[in-house]
């Protein structure tokens, strides 16, 4: 298969894809296009309507014709002005729909991939792909229907009356038409490489804001401000230029079909006029032949424009189809198994390795442990030896390559991944918090909670004072990432979190690298009072913080060895 019929079988795959969105609308569709289509009869109407109120009412001076086809005319324009304000709330509503449920599905694509691809795409680029090529896909789905349906009703009303009107001033009108067709082929290439282009201009400053507005402190601590403004300008330079480009090129596409069309205009009303001259043809003709012919010509150029913005929606849904395509790693079997009774948290790894890379540089390798029910242990190690890469199997982020993790009995890849992420928490170093309040953000996992549940968990993790010092107290909004909070805050309200979800296993992974060492065996101590009878896994370099360990860990180039007291 060539490269030629691979980017065709590909844009019918991504046809195909949108076309899932749009099937369910047909009947709201259907309406907004019946009703488009009355509208477009009412509009062909009027010229008509025009030609015998000039013809046969001001030029044979009947003002009783005049009178009642201006008042023909005054009531289809109130018609079509109820008419089409209805149609536009209804063709708003199908096209937000589509919209919402197109950008919903890549979504939620998205929310099924590994941390490894987060890792290798950038963020405004993804961001970039949901919010403005997404919605470039969606405007071109819905808004080339109506068009297409409007238009092809109106340029064959219109035709049919321009022949009925004058067959000679017809062929003068459509003449230029094959040479607009011509033009437009040629410029197809440029358009579809401008638009590329531009799209992706559009994600590197997405990346830029995304990127420095997340790390103003370090910037300003670097006295990096300076340099990232004139990158910004680079980068606004940089995407000028090729704006200024398609610019050029969307002027060129539109305004010479639209110079031709102006020639064809005016070779109607040479022509016309020497009709009017000749006595063939009187001035009502000519008026409505010049509506009927503008009401034809701009079908026309909807269809040469649509073809134009055929390219440049095809250029945003390979983008969106790049993310939608993505392969999922880690996937819910189709019967899980469930584990019989309580979960009660004994964890088997049998001989497990992944790497990242086939280099086999990062990763675990040929690990076999077993962690009973209510066992605390300690894994300490080196940054890069593999101890995060554990977790991430553990919380079945990954699988392994070889190897298999079982869980009560059950093996992991036979487990529904919301029962074992609600069995498994994970309090991480780096700490994650939602702009909203801090209720909300230790409630995440259990959203139905109640008031009671979560003060407990706040006193239990030494943030209860805090919190009720703020103004609002737990209804006090913290900020993007929880930026009103300190370190030690954060990650006081993220173990919160973990015991809110009162899991059978906790995983502390580093999770009081921001506190004392002091608060930290605080926290052991609490911890050892609220878990005493589950499974703990805790990653820290503070050993001597850490006490009643079962067993202790040391991780070694992705190699795991119990250390013997």
């Amino acid at each position: 298969m060539d490269q030629t019929e691979k980017n065709k079988r590909k844009r019918q795959n991504a046809l195909a894809w949108v076309g899932r969105f749009i099937r369910p609308e047909v009947k709201s569709l259907s309406l907004v296009m019946l009703l488009a289509a009355c509208m477009t009869g009412f509009a062909l109407a009027q010229p008509y309507f025009t030609k015998i109120l000039i013809d046969d009412g001001l030029m044979a001076g009947n003002m009783n014709v005049v009178i009642r086809f201006a008042v023909l005319i005054i009531i289809m324009a109130i018609i079509v002005f109820v008419v089409s304000g209805f149609n536009r709330w209804l063709y708003v509503a199908l096209s937000g729909r589509i919209l919402f449920q197109l950008r919903e599905d890549v979504y939620g694509r998205l929310m099924k991939l590994s941390p490894d691809f987060f890792g290798h795409w950038r963020t405004g680029d993804i961001v970039s792909r949901l919010d403005g090529d997404v919605a470039e896909v969606q405007r071109f789905a819905t808004d080339s229907l109506l068009a297409v349906v409007n238009g092809t009703l109106a340029l064959i009303g219109s035709l049919a009356i321009m022949l009925m009107l004058s067959w000679q001033l017809t062929l003068i009108a459509f003449a230029l038409l094959p040479l607009q067709v011509i033009f437009l082929r040629k410029m197809r290439p440029l358009v579809e490489k401008g638009s590329l282009t531009l799209r992706e201009k559009s994600s590197d400053i997405s990346s830029f804001f995304i990127e420095t507005l997340s790390s103003v402190k370090f910037i300003q601590s670097m006295s990096g401000t300076t340099g990232e403004q004139e990158r910004l300008s680079k980068l606004n330079r940089s995407y000028l230029d090729e704006l200024l480009k398609l610019q050029v090129i969307n002027h060129m596409t539109g305004g010479i079909p639209g110079l031709l069309t102006s020639a064809a205009t005016a070779g109607v009303f040479i022509l016309g006029g020497y009709y009017i001259t000749q006595g063939s043809a009187t001035i009502g003709t000519l008026i409505a032949f010049s509506a009927y012919m503008a009401r034809a010509t701009g079908p026309v150029q909807t269809f040469l424009g649509l073809y134009v913005a055929y390219q440049r929606a095809m250029v945003s849904l390979v983008r969106v189809r790049e993310l939608r395509k993505q392969r999922i790693l880690i996937h819910d079997p189709e019967k899980p198994v469930l584990i019989e009774g309580k979960a009660r948290g004994d964890i088997i790894l049998d001989q497990v390795s992944f790497f990242y890379d086939k280099a086999r540089a990062q990763g675990v390798r040929d690990i076999s442990l077993h962690i009973s029910p209510g066992e605390k242990i300690l894994i300490t190690g080196p940054s890069g030896s593999g101890k995060s890469t554990l977790i991430n199997l553990l919380h079945r982020h990954y699988d392994p390559i070889s190897g298999g993790i079982i869980m009560d009995g059950v093996r992991y890849i036979d487990m529904s991944l919301k029962q074992l992420r609600g069995v498994i928490a994970v309090v991480d170093q780096n700490t994650i918090l939602f702009h909203g309040t801090v209720k909300e953000n230790i409630t995440y996992g259990v959203p139905e909670a109640t008031m009671d549940q979560v003060i407990i968990a706040a006193r239990a993790s030494r943030i209860d004072d805090f919190i009720q010092s703020l103004p609002e107290g737990y209804d006090t909004h913290i900020g993007e990432r929880g930026a009103r909070l300190s370190g030690g805050q954060k990650q006081r309200i993220s173990i919160a979190r973990a015991l809110l979800m009162d899991p059978q296993i906790l995983i502390l992974d580093e999770a009081t690298s921001a506190v004392d060492q002091e608060t930290e065996a605080e926290f052991q101590d609490m911890l050892d009072r609220f878990f005493a009878d589950r499974t703990r896994i805790i990653i820290s370099h503070h050993v001597g913080a850490i006490h009643n360990l079962d067993r202790i860990f040391s991780m070694q180039n992705g190699i795991l060895t119990e250390v013997t007291p």
